[in-house]
């Protein structure tokens, strides 16, 4: 649900409800932008559990675009329109996302203009680590 003006002050936290980042929700989002396929080679950290293992990983790693698009999923589930058209995100990703993650976003209020409010944004796995950092940006109206 979309947060009311009257609701955005500073210190506003909203958490999101868990995420399970499992296989099959990483292959339907890889599946989803790679069909038809383009570039990327046909397996690799991304879906193949041998090329991960080599690579230094536990298991399979969702792309990067994928805990960006939850974190900004969420922005947009409680700013609505106000985050769609003229808010903005901007992030860092800080540890790979494995596959059987599951994945808890997190926004603080930490000022407001007459314009926009600003937004200290986070993502974190089930150990608790950040695999994303950043800020964000809402419009403070609706129009």
């Amino acid at each position: 649900m979309s947060a009311a003006a009257g609701e955005i002050r500073i210190g506003a936290e909203l958490v999101s409800a868990p995420y399970l980042l499992d296989a099959a929700a990483a292959n339907a989002y890889h599946d989803g932008i790679e069909r038809p396929p383009r570039r990327r080679p046909p397996r690799g950290i991304h879906d193949d559990k041998d090329a991960a293992r080599k690579a230094g990983f536990m298991a399979p790693i969702a792309g990067g675009e994928q805990t960006i698009a939850i974190v900004a999923q969420f922005i947009a589930d409680n700013f609505g329109m106000r985050f769609v058209r003229g808010g903005r995100i901007e992030v860092s990703l800080t540890k790979p996302v494995l596959f059987g993650d599951t994945l808890t976003s997190h926004a603080k209020i930490v000022s407001v203009d007459a314009t926009h409010a600003q937004l200290q944004i986070h993502v974190e796995n089930q150990r608790g680590e950040q695999v994303l950092t950043g800020t964000a940006a809402v419009r403070i109206d609706d129009a």
